[in-house]
């Protein structure tokens, strides 16, 4: 009987970016299709935001044990559980009733509470360290290239052929990449322990992160990032149609350029990293860059150069939306060893509460401020701490270092 090929690090790259991209798909799935979910379930499309503030909430949730299920039944078997949560959300929102669509949401947080440790551990693991930012950077763009197959299939399917066919495929890329991993589930998860390491701790990673100033430091920006990239995604449309002259349609257009910014540089990125030899620098560019680019936004006018503004939205979703590569490589370097996948439990819980926090306090703002371009200014401003808090992330890697 011939011998099963151990796969290669590009295996485990191409496996880890599409167990992301299904989780992602999975998330997305009920904002893009809300009308029609809506529409099928006699309620009012509004409701969508409460069913996000869960999917979102359980996630944060889920990253306290997400550390631990890695350690204990390994990284493979922890990303299969994690969509196969999806799976059975998907099998949830199958049903015409919304508290299905509740259990469903808060199974699809699990999921997404589990994901990123387990591609944290794997990629630590089976890839070379020297290319650990571009590995990390291919395996997070699974996150907008799910979001953008999503947007371009799940409505027109649910229009035409009903919102539950728009399940299917998600269903079905679940299924198979299941059935593909089992084949090489033994031996990626090889180095799987009996307990969990850290299982008493009822805050999962956290506290190790928070005890580790490095960790500390550099978790907390990411927070601030992900609070951003949130606002951002979440308000541009607004603001470019009540307060800059934009129509719907063409400010539709300006938000998927920042899908595309924030997509093709995430592997640029993380190149630029492995080259630099240092994710700390490049995230520091991210952060001028982001904080140049959203002070020009402020003022925005649609009479501008057309080639211009599609340069700056462009700028603006390679930095607002590109960092998330280059922060997980540097998580994962700062990890003590072994312990890889429950910081990333840790990290992970940071940057789900920077997307809970970040859009709720934009909406507070604007409430009392009422202007969105001002508003917009806070964006700026916390870009500033951030870049304080890097140089303080950066002086703690040093001194841990010695």
């Amino acid at each position: 009987m011939k011998a099963l090929a151990m796969p290669g690090p590009w295996m485990v790259v191409a496996v880890a970016t599409l167990a992301q991209m299904v989780v992602a798909m999975s998330n997305i799935l009920l904002p893009t299709i809300a009308p029609k979910l809506a529409e099928a379930l006699g309620v009012s499309p509004i409701l969508i935001g409460y069913q996000v503030s869960l999917t979102f909430g359980v996630a944060t949730l889920a990253t306290m044990i997400g550390g631990n299920v890695v350690l204990r039944y390994g990284a493979a078997r922890a990303t299969q559980l994690s969509i196969f949560c999806c799976g059975v959300g998907m099998l949830l929102f199958a049903i015409p009733d919304v508290a299905a669509i509740a259990l469903g949401s808060a199974a699809i947080g699990m999921g997404m509470g589990m994901i990123n440790p387990a591609a944290a551990h794997m990629l630590v693991t089976y890839t070379p360290p020297a290319r650990r930012n571009i590995m990390f950077s291919i395996k997070q763009t699974g996150v907008p290239v799910g979001g953008v197959i999503t947007a371009l299939t799940a409505p027109g399917i649910a229009v035409h052929f009903g919102y539950r066919w728009s399940l299917v495929v998600v269903g079905v890329l679940i299924a198979g990449l299941l059935v593909f991993m089992q084949r090489y589930r033994a031996h990626w998860d090889s180095d799987q322990r009996g307990n969990g390491g850290v299982e008493k701790s009822a805050f999962g990673g956290v506290p190790l992160v928070w005890q580790r100033r490095s960790l500390r430091w550099v978790s907390l920006v990411a927070m601030i990032f992900s609070g951003i990239q949130r606002i951002v995604l979440s308000f541009t449309v607004v603001y470019l149609v009540a307060e800059g002259g934009l129509g719907l349609v063409e400010a539709g257009v300006m938000l998927s350029v920042v899908q595309v910014g924030g997509s093709a540089s995430r592997i640029c990125w993380g190149w630029m990293a492995d080259r630099l030899g240092s994710s700390l620098t490049v995230l520091m560019i991210i952060c001028i860059v982001s904080l140049s680019s959203t002070l020009i936004l402020v003022y925005f006018d649609p009479g501008w150069n057309r080639a211009l503004i599609y340069l700056l939205f462009f700028v603006i979703g390679a930095t607002a939306v590109g960092w998330n590569g280059v922060f997980h490589a540097e998580a994962a370097r700062l990890s003590p060893p072994g312990m890889a996948s429950v910081v990333a439990a840790g990290t992970t819980f940071f940057v789900f509460a920077g997307v809970l926090i970040g859009p709720a306090a934009f909406a507070a703002a604007y409430g009392s401020v009422g202007s969105y371009s001002q508003t917009f200014l806070m964006v700026p401003a916390i870009s500033m701490l951030a870049l304080g808090l890097l140089a303080l992330a950066q002086r703690a890697a040093v001194r841990e270092a010695e």
